[in-house]
């Protein structure tokens, strides 16, 4: 069963504009590092001079494990086919998007963590640069959806 153009569409627009939020308010992030920046110079990090090499260790290691999990989650979210009715079917792609959105967005808020303990600005940087490349990669696109309701369900 395939979803509806219009419904589909609107589905579309919706998570479309959810997960564009979502990229854009990622740039808050680095917003929040300059200011406190700026703010708190010279900025150190709340947790002082300590350096806490595991802690960056294990950040930087949930980091790119999210990364990797998250076309993983993708798939187990959608399934390997289309079922169920045409609203069900928007649902369905519309919470994959958010939830493949929110996961994307981990790198990031993780750099600040690490910047907020430590001050350190480079791997905040990287992180907020692979959160926006993962944001891009895994943006909802309509002709992705189209496909993936036009698949006949497994089974028939």
């Amino acid at each position: 069963m395939a979803v509806g153009s219009a419904s589909l569409e609107t589905a579309y627009r919706n998570a479309a504009i959810t997960c564009g939020a979502m990229a854009a308010s990622t740039f808050l992030y680095a917003v929040a590092v300059v200011v406190v920046s700026i703010s708190q110079a010279p900025f150190e990090g709340f947790a002082g001079q300590a350096q806490p090499t595991g802690l960056r260790l294990a950040l930087w290691t949930i980091a790119v494990v999210v990364a990797g999990v998250i076309g993983m989650a993708r798939k187990a979210l959608l399934g390997h086919s289309p079922s169920g009715d045409q609203a069900a079917q928007a649902r369905r792609l519309v919470s994959t998007s958010i939830v493949t959105a929110a996961l994307a967005e981990v790198p990031a808020v993780l750099g600040l963590v690490l910047f907020m303990l430590s001050a350190m600005r480079t791997d905040f940087y990287a992180l907020f640069v692979l959160s926006l490349v993962l944001q891009a990669v895994y943006f909802p696109r309509l002709e992705g959806w189209r496909q993936w309701a036009t698949e006949p369900a497994l089974g028939c």
